[in-house]
């Protein structure tokens, strides 16, 4: 893991003069950095219908909430989305309101798999994307 000096002190300055590093850069970091988990986990998804692996994708409906990340899963506007956590978890049996039984379904992960391939690669892009934007601002703001 790279070791940050002087960070805090920066972060705390920007505050000073009312900068933020929150926002649509860091949202771009974490978005570049988001479609790594995305196309691995497109690759991996089990389901023998594209709608699924069509459905994988950011869930933008949230991105003012929350500023400093980004939300990745399946998205509700394609048919199969709902499949999406039945095959990340599995199923307990499936007995329909008139008794008659569906079955289960094995848990076959996609998406957790995704993120630990990525999880090294994504930490080191973020690392760099937000001292950019840290550096950007201080010197914006002559806190060098």
């Amino acid at each position: 893991m790279n070791k940050v000096t002087g960070i805090e002190e920066t972060i705390k300055a920007l505050k000073a003069v009312g900068a933020s590093i929150e926002g649509k850069e860091l949202q771009d970091v974490m978005r570049g950095e988001g479609r790594k988990v995305i196309a691995t986990a497109k690759s991996l998804v089990p389901a023998d219908s594209g709608d699924l692996r069509d459905s994988i994708g950011f869930i933008t409906s949230k991105d003012d909430k929350f500023k400093s990340s980004v939300l990745i899963g399946t998205r509700r506007n394609y048919y199969n989305h709902y499949l999406g956590v039945m095959y990340e978890f599995g199923t307990a049996p499936r007995i329909q309101k008139n008794g008659r039984y569906t079955g289960t379904i094995e848990p076959r992960p996609f998406m957790r798999p995704a993120l630990d391939k990525n999880k090294q690669s994504i930490v080191n892009g973020i690392f760099k994307g937000v001292s950019k934007i840290v550096s950007n601002l201080a010197k914006k703001y002559n806190l060098e």
